[in-house]
């Protein structure tokens, strides 16, 4: 982790180190956001919160999905079981 001093100005603005701007394709007029954490202020770019929302809802998700998962899994064994019933009854009817 790097720290670089930044004067605060008379309005409360700070300047973004020009290296982070021109890493993350930051340019003038962009939004960035600014996430407060634990007294501590986090700058990142609009896609680099949005990966982090992603990945927060994908983990939600992917619970979500492998409950429904178990639940089409146990739906599919029932349709075979219930194809396998009937064709069993279509075979015995058949023989009378």
């Amino acid at each position: 982790m790097e720290q670089i001093p930044c004067s605060v100005d008379n309005q409360g603005r700070i300047t973004i180190p020009a290296a982070w701007r021109k890493d993350h394709g930051v340019e003038a007029g962009d939004t960035v956001m600014v996430t407060m954490r634990n007294d501590h202020l986090q700058i990142q770019t609009r896609d680099q919160a949005l990966t982090e929302a992603q990945q927060i809802v994908a983990s939600y998700v992917k619970v979500k999905q492998a409950a429904r998962s178990l639940v089409d899994q146990l739906v599919e064994e029932r349709r075979r079981e219930a194809l396998a019933e009937t064709e069993e009854a279509s075979r015995h009817g058949e023989g009378h």
